[in-house]
């Protein structure tokens, strides 16, 4: 075991090393109204022709969405759209985005939604870019090898930083697992930030996307390998979540709290671009893809379990969070520092009624001891040796942490 954990290493230190010399060509426009500007920006583009516009079905029948639709047309943007995303997303509405693009000679992709609209985009793109593979040939690391068309990302949610990440998370209902697909030629072009967009958001959404940015930066912030820049945007990233997450979920803050938690997500999904996530995500994964479970809403309630079983190597780190968010003063040892953040998660979790959803959930399914190994198995298989975690977990950990999930 000893030899293999140095193997992990070191793999996963080259592939930290590649990240974070590669130059994103990411551009973000956080104000309100930005979305306006998408026709004109796709102009300086040199993009004349027609786009696909990648949305979800709740999205589509909104006033809001029919009012943009309005603005494109009047500003010259001829477009098609598709709107047959859900919530998790399925290979199959990849399959038909790409072949809406191709058959309709599209020349550019706008995403307008949350991360799994968003994905559904970059998925597609790079669909489009081979043609003559399989959506499913694409999963793992930097298999698209081609220039994708333009993606444009309009987050309708605030948590996923899928408008600024290198990676789609995608379903296959053959077997129910998660799949990602990790390249960056699929980092959309542009970012376009607009607090209007999660106007309409209902409370449960805004909860479960704004604990999934918190994830993403505890889990860029914690990981081996880290870089200053990344560690100072996931800083930043948990600093304006925890001002503004509880603002949005009450509909206390305005449009000033929603435009600071788009602009955390991005910051976070800035910072995992760079440092990668860890076994929150691969645990979350394998429990949400085989019963049906929000993204957000798993990796909010997997956290506190795996913060926890890191122990001590992450004290140090997660005290430093703990600090900026103004949970617990630096007059307290480290690890009560430490421990404070995690009783800060847990708290967020009861206060967003995150807990409670997820149990309720989970009740309804008969889960047994085979279930539990499957779980793990695909876990440990996502994350090693591919993240590079605190600390590295046995299968046989990793059971007994999603025992102790399951099972509460």
């Amino acid at each position: 075991m000893i030899f293999k954990k140095c193997c992990y290493r070191i793999y996963q230190y080259i592939f930290t090393s590649i990240m974070k010399i590669i130059k994103y060509d990411n551009k973000v426009i956080s104000k309100e109204g930005a979305v306006g500007h998408i026709p004109g920006l796709l102009k300086k583009q040199g993009i004349n022709g027609r786009v696909l516009i990648v949305t979800g079905p709740h999205i589509a029948k909104t006033a809001l969405f029919r009012k943009i639709a309005r603005v494109f047309k009047e500003k010259g943007l001829d477009y098609v759209i598709f709107s047959g995303t859900s919530p998790e997303t399925g290979i199959g509405s990849i399959e038909y985005a790409r072949k809406l693009y191709i058959r309709y000679k599209c020349c550019a992709v706008i995403a307008i939604g949350g991360g799994s609209v968003i994905d559904c985009a970059k998925a597609a793109a790079a669909g489009i870019a081979n043609p003559g593979k399989k959506i499913s040939s694409l999963e793992g690391y930097q298999k698209s090898r081609k220039k994708t068309p333009l993606v444009i990302a309009v987050p309708a949610t605030a948590g996923t930083g899928a408008e600024t990440t290198a990676c789609a998370v995608v379903r296959d209902a053959a077997d129910g697992n998660k799949k990602i697909i990790a390249d960056t030629n699929i980092i959309p072009k542009f970012a376009v930030l607009d607090p209007v967009m999660t106007i309409g958001l209902p409370s449960y959404m805004a909860a479960y996307s704004g604990m999934d940015a918190l994830t993403h930066a505890t889990e860029s912030y914690i990981n081996k390998f880290s870089c200053k820049s990344a560690e100072k945007d996931a800083e930043m990233a948990v600093q304006l979540i925890a001002g503004n997450i509880t603002k949005v979920y009450y509909g206390t803050g305005g449009r000033i709290s929603r435009q600071k938690m788009l602009e955390a997500s991005y910051l976070a999904g800035r910072a995992f671009l760079r440092t990668s996530v860890g076994y929150v995500h691969a645990i979350a994964h394998a429990i949400g893809g085989r019963y049906n479970i929000a993204h957000g809403m798993a990796v909010a309630v997997v956290m506190p379990y795996v913060l926890t079983w890191y122990g001590k190597c992450v004290y140090k780190k997660l005290a430093k969070l703990s600090e900026i968010c103004g949970i617990a003063g630096g007059n307290l040892p480290e690890s009560q520092r430490a421990e404070a953040y995690i009783n800060y998660i847990k708290m967020l979790l009861h206060k967003l009624g995150i807990y409670k959803d997820f149990y309720k959930i989970l009740k309804k399914e008969n889960i047994t001891r085979k279930d539990v190994k499957n779980m793990a198995k695909c876990a440990i298989i996502e994350s090693n040796p591919h993240y590079p975690v605190p600390k590295i977990m046995s299968l046989k950990e990793c059971e007994y942490i999603i025992c102790s999930i399951c099972y509460g």
